[in-house]
């Protein structure tokens, strides 16, 4: 799948160094986006700056390049310092993509209070907050926007090797984009929802074989996704070409759940 261009726009991207995060991001600068990106620790900026560097020096545009920005966006004021360095850096927002997470505890009989608090400030909690403080810049700016949610087939299937925590969160995204797109929408600000399955990222490079081969027997289409197949979906979603969809939720899972 090509991915639609989004030349010109600035984008901000949580969770934006690794995985599925850095994929879209890659893919905007590739279009000619500004890019702000998001990292948990300095370290996993570090790793992914040259991929940055990479595609922002063969962007289809000047205005391709990229900033990065360490923050735990479990701190309550995090979504604003994000949004608003976003703001100060490129002076204008586009696009969000609000991408970052962490699996949390599978074993739902050892998850505590404070590990399913962090799973929900994380993925949940900072997507709405970012959200809102996106779709307020969108709005005062008076040119709308777009986000984009990442959840995952988890919050629809139950999950089949994430906890309780993962899957109530990522349950919650798919309804929190729907509700974002009720109340944005007569600003111009459109909100959808990507929900891929088992994508081969670092967060499931650890999986026991034995589970990956389940969860492959279990997919149609017999084998888990790239990155760039999660990525150009999720860019068309904050591309013109999706001008008229919000409040969707399109499921990148090769077959594993159809609904």
């Amino acid at each position: 799948m090509s991915t639609p261009s989004l030349d010109g726009k600035v984008a901000l991207v949580t969770g934006g160094t690794r995985g599925i995060g850095l994929a879209i991001a890659t893919a905007l600068l590739d279009t000619g986006a500004r890019v702000a990106v998001t990292g948990v620790d300095p370290a996993s900026l570090a790793a992914a700056a040259p991929r940055l560097d990479a595609a922002a020096a063969r962007s289809s545009s000047p205005a391709g390049i990229w900033s990065g920005r360490v923050d735990d966006l479990a701190d309550p004021d995090a979504p604003a310092r994000v949004v608003g360095e976003a703001l100060t850096r490129f002076g204008r927002l586009d696009v969000l993509f609000n991408n970052a997470g962490i699996a949390g505890p599978s074993d739902p009989w050892a998850t505590d209070v404070a590990a399913w608090d962090r799973v929900q400030a994380i993925n949940l909690r900072a997507a709405y907050f970012c959200g809102r403080a996106a779709a307020l810049a969108m709005k005062e700016g008076g040119q709308g926007g777009a986000i984009v949610n990442v959840s995952s087939v988890a919050g629809q299937i139950g999950g089949a090797a994430t906890g309780p925590a993962y899957v109530a969160s990522k349950a919650g995204l798919i309804g929190l984009t729907r509700s974002m797109a009720r109340h944005f929408a007569p600003f111009g600000v459109r909100v959808n929802c990507l929900a891929p399955a088992d994508i081969d990222t670092d967060m499931v490079a650890g999986w026991p074989a034995e589970l990956r081969q389940r969860l492959t027997a279990m997919t149609p289409l017999g084998r888990f996704g790239h990155v760039d197949e999660a990525a150009a979906v999720a860019c068309f979603l904050a591309s013109d070409g999706a001008s008229y969809l919000t409040g969707q939720t399109l499921n990148v899972n090769g077959g594993i759940y159809m609904g």
